[in-house]
């Protein structure tokens, strides 16, 4: 599948990127605080982008967005790696964050309109992919970094594995929505692509902050060795990995309403095992079991959004995702400045407090987007292949 490349091309330069941030902190003698506002750059890149992706799409199509998204972005990998000052380095972080911004939605609706075109769940499994190749990448990123003679061809040699993989996949995505000149440049979700953005939203924040704050717990509440810090975010994305992988699976056993309700109440109450684990071990194998418990979240929820988007599959896409896109901007400081004012594993549970915000809501949704209606159905555009 095309779109299967796509994914794998971001997830292999997200992660890649991620690897080199502590040696340009270094290298480039930033404190925290300026690596924090470099950091926003790319952020502040993404959520532009996004935000006009549906424009772009109605107007061009998903496939072309996705062809010269998936060009750009990685080239722009090259840029943090050759950053010679705080100022370059944001610069550089800009671009990147634009082009992953673009190519995070172009991907996304690429996939929810094969999902429409094949008639059944089959979201999580691209997620699942983008996760594996993280995981790939982040060892990959390590055996670079352990070099010091081959650091610094790490980037440029995943920017050419991303354009290649691209190249590859250009021929197998699907023509969608080109031609539409009628939609808004920027595109903001309304009535129940709301709710869907910012029940995405809460997700994609409980993520961005287990991410930054796992090992910072595991440190300070139970005094880990450095080594050990790791081992909270690499149980949580492992087992992330594995749940989307088995996404598709139980949505189609179960339907998709029941699984998001399921997942995210169970992975509320590991997020809150976790948060007061009497060892660091029970806290770590918390942290794995949240992870398998939100791994098809936001790849269901994004697809119930898609559903019930009807013909505006390009908007729903974009303004939902955009949306949801600020929990990873909002969800790590969030926690730290509740824990300022109380303690760290309060502030982890508070994102436990809104995993159930999630289950509760889906739950009263009536429908849920199970199912489209013959009218809705009839009224959508079907996506042809470019290729066979």
């Amino acid at each position: 599948m095309a779109a299967v490349a796509l994914f794998v091309a971001n997830g292999l330069g997200m992660s890649s990127w991620v690897a080199h941030i502590p040696l340009l902190k270094e290298h480039l003698e930033l404190n925290d605080q300026m690596l924090g506002l470099a950091l926003l750059c790319a952020g502040m890149g993404a959520l532009g982008t996004m935000w006009v992706s549906g424009w772009l799409m109605s107007r061009f199509g998903s496939r072309k967005i996705a062809i010269f998204s998936g060009i750009f972005f990685p080239l722009c990998l090259i840029g943090p790696g050759i950053a010679t000052s705080f100022w370059s380095l944001a610069v550089s972080l800009l671009l990147l964050g634009a082009g992953n911004g673009l190519m995070d939605i172009a991907m996304n609706t690429q996939a929810a309109s094969y999902e429409g075109l094949v008639g059944k769940p089959v979201m999580s499994s691209f997620h699942a992919w983008w996760s594996l190749s993280c995981w790939c990448g982040s060892l990959c990123g390590s055996l670079f970094l352990a070099a010091p003679a081959w650091t610094w061809f790490h980037l440029p040699v995943i920017a050419l594995v991303g354009v290649s993989l691209t190249l590859f996949a250009r021929g197998g995505l699907l023509r969608t929505g080109a031609g539409a000149n009628s939609a808004p440049v920027l595109s903001f979700p309304r009535g129940i692509l709301a709710v869907f953005g910012l029940l995405c939203l809460l997700v994609m924040m409980t993520e961005g902050a287990v991410a930054d704050w796992a090992g910072v717990h595991l440190r300070t509440s139970y005094h880990v060795s450095e080594y050990m810090t790791v081992f909270g975010y690499n149980a949580f994305a492992l087992f992330m990995t594995i749940g989307r992988f088995a996404g598709d699976t139980l949505a189609r056993s179960f339907g998709r309403k029941t699984v998001i309700v399921g997942s995210a109440a169970v992975s509320a109450i590991c997020i809150g095992m976790a948060a007061l684990a009497p060892t660091p071990w029970i806290s770590i194998g918390a942290f794995g079991l949240a992870g398998f418990g939100i791994a098809n979240l936001v790849p269901l929820l994004f697809s119930l959004a898609a559903r019930r988007a009807g013909a505006e599959i390009e908007r729903a896409t974009s303004s939902v995702f955009a949306t949801g896109y600020l929990g990873f901007l909002i969800g790590p400081p969030l926690v730290g400045f509740i824990s300022s004012r109380t303690t760290l594993p309060i502030a982890i549970l508070a994102l436990a407090g809104g995993l159930l915000v999630v289950a509760s809501t889906v739950l009263r949704l009536n429908g849920a987007g199970e199912q489209v209606s013959g009218a809705r159905r009839a009224g959508m555009k079907t996506p042809r292949a470019s290729g066979t």
